[in-house]
């Protein structure tokens, strides 16, 4: 889509709004944004930075989207005692920067972000490490709980909305792929968990910023300390949808663990197990609905769509519980 776009003459022209003198420039790769390391000095200190290069085609909320990452980001910085990704501001004192390109309706947005020091654990983590996360996790939530963002009409929301959509998508895109009985098996689940999602009540414990996508490449950990990386996905939500997703990727010890250590620091609902299990389901259908929009991915996602809809809708439907048994 953007292949006739010089993405390294983008940064090098946006790093000229920066207070740095980039030193080296180096490139991460591409999800849903274009990713640089920067080696840079700034205050006669040479410091790494992350550059994130986003396009105005993907969203037309976009900026406002971004807005609202940064200055969360900006007040996890101030308020919390973990290290996060803090956003640099550029020459103007603007969190983003904007960049035209020439002969083109396309707008190109960059933000510049503090580098976090860390390694990706790249394996399950251990008891203990499990243990630091959901304090990680939990001072995240305390945070938020806490913390008022100023415009809410722009910012990304994980409502009934957002999985009627991934639904949508995800059913469109692997409809010749699933048998007719896991097609109506599934859309009973989504009835289900979209009441589940309309009846929670929304308070300060229990609704505002989250990451929503702590998976095992979104921390890393340095000197035994976790720490979050790539705040992309951040908005408003449940905070059982953001433990719902790291749920995913934790083995079912580790839920218990994680669950335990979690709620000495931050209070739980009566019903949370049932909660995060429809979340947990919920958080999957995102995922397949995010793997779905790529052809060759549609035969293994729909495997695994069936492995799930056999393994866990079925007892979700049944009122039959999956997790934290």
């Amino acid at each position: 889509m953007h292949e006739n776009i010089d993405s390294m003459m983008i940064v090098k022209h946006a790093l000229e709004r920066y207070l740095i003198q980039s030193k080296d420039i180096q490139y991460l790769g591409e999800s849903e944004n274009l990713n640089y390391r920067i080696k840079a000095i700034m205050n006669e200190k040479e410091n790494d930075f992350l550059l994130k290069i986003r396009y105005s085609s993907a969203n037309q909320n976009l900026v406002e989207i971004i807005e609202s990452e940064l200055k969360w980001l900006e007040a996890l910085e101030s308020d919390l005692t973990y290290n996060v990704p803090g956003p640099v501001r550029n020459k103007e004192g603007e969190h983003i920067t904007t960049i035209t390109i020439d002969n083109s309706d396309e707008k190109i947005y960059v933000s510049l972000y503090k580098w976090v020091e860390g390694d990706l654990l790249n394996r399950p983590p251990t008891i203990e490490e499990t243990i630091s996360f959901a304090k990680l996790v939990a001072a995240l939530h305390k945070q938020s709980k806490n913390w008022d963002i100023i415009d809410k009409s722009n910012v990304r929301v994980y409502d009934a909305d957002n999985l009627i959509s991934s639904y949508t998508q995800l059913s469109q895109n692997l409809n010749a792929l699933i048998t007719e009985e896991a097609k109506i098996c599934l859309e009973q689940t989504i009835q289900k968990i979209s009441c589940e999602i309309n009846n929670q009540k929304i308070t300060r414990n229990t609704w505002g910023m989250i990451h929503s996508d702590l998976h095992e490449s979104n921390y890393v950990f340095y000197k035994d300390e976790p720490r979050p990386i790539d705040f992309s996905n951040c908005g408003l939500g449940f905070y059982l949808f953001d433990i719902a997703e790291i749920f995913m990727h934790l083995s079912h010890e580790n839920q218990k663990v994680f669950i335990s250590t979690y709620s000495t620091i931050h209070q739980l609902q009566d019903n949370y197990v049932n909660v995060i299990e429809a979340f947990f389901l919920w958080s999957i259908i995102r995922t397949f609905s995010f793997h779905s929009i790529n052809p060759e991915e549609h035969e293994n996602t729909a495997s695994t769509l069936n492995w799930v809809i056999d393994t866990y809708c079925k007892k979700y439907l049944e009122d039959e519980n999956f997790l934290l048994y």
